[in-house]
């Protein structure tokens, strides 16, 4: 018979593998995500204790995975759509060469039910607490839907979901699933016949065997102005959002010259002639020699897979203390002088209940514009650093509202790679 590997959602087996992991499902996982733990088993009236081997994760944390590689909702709707209409097409084709009932029923399947249709058969079946395997047993008069999504003869998809890629179903059953609920690979029965050792880092050795293949299973890499934007935005997004952290890497400044938004428009112009394939986002200051910068890259192609960002605008910003020639004014400086410190947060950025100011400097002739800094940038990066420090020690200090501004800009990158 062999053995298999169970993945679970919500605590419903929805799709097995036998002897080996599926190494697109080992994309929802990170080598941290792995639990081995004791399970006391009663069968037929005896007790044993059996060893548990699994990968196990939050649905919440899974769906932002699976977003942030390109498997969000809409990309999800959207494959559904494609895959169903050429499926249409086949089956109307065997219909008109072979107009037996089989395919007339299969035909009507894909036209009569919808991605809606879909979700509400999987919200059915995984909520009701029967393993699938039983379920027509025990719901003898369930919808064609349900009959043809458990049915033993459907090989085309999963659960005659129409898509093109495993994760795409996952996406839709994570839609259904409660977000407090666990996501889980069991290898236990892998690990007792031999196919893998009970230490053997599964989900690394599968996540390299699909590098090369296809974007989506490479990390995403980061590519900020400088050195300190780089330490800031990697040690948050680890802090913050320690299950995405993996999915992403950031460029290594220290071989690099100093950095500024034109070095980096220089990085972007060698990556795009270097025929990398990885996802790659560039961010760039929310200022004006940022902007400027980035003027300069309208005349060259970028590849699809490079995108540029800026750090998003921030309400603090819209009012803020800075320092002219003449005078001493609040403006709002989003745009103009928001480099990376302007996101520390206001417990930071304040000395004696006074924000730092930016002082003014030079107009920059190619967008017409003034560029701002903000003063004592290195004594704001030890505040900052410090911050940062005592919040990896004891997470439970960590304020929402002190990092709200850095959130922000994660955000912007975790939405950058949504289809």
């Amino acid at each position: 018979m062999g053995s298999y590997c169970e993945l679970y959602i919500n605590g419903c087996e929805v799709f097995s593998s036998k002897s080996y992991v599926v190494p697109e499902v080992m994309t929802l996982f990170r080598e941290s995500d792995k639990v081995v733990h004791k399970n006391i088993v009663t069968e037929d009236d005896d007790e044993y204790e059996q060893t548990v081997v699994e990968y196990k994760a939050l649905a919440t944390n899974v769906t932002q995975r699976l977003d942030i590689m390109g498997f969000s909702l809409k990309k999800v709707m959207d494959d559904f759509e494609s895959i169903r209409a050429n499926k249409i097409l086949e089956l109307s084709e065997y219909v008109a060469e072979e107009p037996e009932d089989y395919w007339k029923e299969e035909l009507a399947l894909y036209e009569e039910n919808s991605f809606e249709s879909y979700l509400d058969a999987f919200k059915t079946i995984t909520s009701s607490g029967t393993h699938p395997v039983y379920y027509l047993q025990e719901n003898p008069n369930s919808s064609k839907l349900i009959q043809s999504i458990l049915s033993d003869y459907n090989e085309d998809f999963y659960w005659a979901f129409p898509c093109s890629d495993i994760r795409c179903f996952c996406r839709a059953l994570l839609e259904i699933a409660p977000q407090d609920s666990f996501v889980k690979q069991d290898i236990s029965a892998l690990v007792y016949s031999g196919y893998y050792e009970i230490d053997e880092n599964v989900c690394k050795e599968a996540l390299n065997e699909l590098t090369f293949s296809y974007p989506s299973n490479s990390k995403i890499i980061i590519l900020t102005e400088g050195i300190t934007d780089k330490e800031v935005i990697e040690q948050s997004l680890k802090l913050l959002y320690p299950h995405l952290y993996e999915y992403y890497s950031f460029m290594d400044f220290s071989f690099l010259p100093p950095g500024g938004a034109g070095n980096l428009v220089n990085l972007l112009k060698s990556f795009s002639g270097a025929g990398i394939t990885n996802k790659v986002l560039a961010l760039f200051d929310n200022d004006t020699a940022a902007f400027s910068a980035v003027e300069s890259l309208r005349t060259i192609h970028l590849p699809d897979n490079i995108k540029i960002l800026h750090y998003p605008d921030i309400d603090l910003a819209k009012k803020y203390p800075t320092i002219g020639p003449n005078d001493t004014s609040f403006q709002d400086i989003n745009g103009s002088a928001c480099s990376i410190e302007l996101y520390f947060g206001e417990d930071i950025l304040k000395e004696s209940g006074a924000l730092t100011p930016v002082q003014w400097k030079s107009l920059d002739n190619r967008i017409n514009k003034y560029q701002g800094e903000i003063q004592n940038k290195d004594k704001l990066k030890q505040k900052f650093m410090g911050k940062l420090k005592k919040c990896q020690e004891s997470p439970s200090l960590i304020n929402p509202t002190e990092w709200k501004d850095v959130d922000v800009i994660l955000k912007r990158i975790f939405s950058a790679t949504h289809v």
